[in-house]
């Protein structure tokens, strides 16, 4: 897998961070919301290890606050 095809890791890792929150506590708000993840995919996303599908990227936007477009900002 070529590092650039997971664009949103870093973001994630950095708007977690600036919430104060841990994996496991985004963890916890994306299943209330029925989304299917745990930490490990969520380590993994963070890490650039593997790509955020489409689900996941929706429900990140919407437990960290912002759009799907800024997940892919820099």
């Amino acid at each position: 897998m070529r590092h650039d095809s997971n664009l949103i890791g870093r973001k994630v890792a950095k708007l977690r961070y600036m919430k104060g929150w841990s994996q496991d506590t985004l963890v916890a708000k994306l299943q209330v919301l029925q989304c299917n993840i745990t930490r490990d995919v969520l380590a993994n996303i963070e890490t650039q290890r593997s790509v955020a599908t489409s689900v996941h990227c929706f429900f990140l936007a919407k437990v960290l606050g912002v759009s799907i477009d800024e997940l892919f900002r820099p």
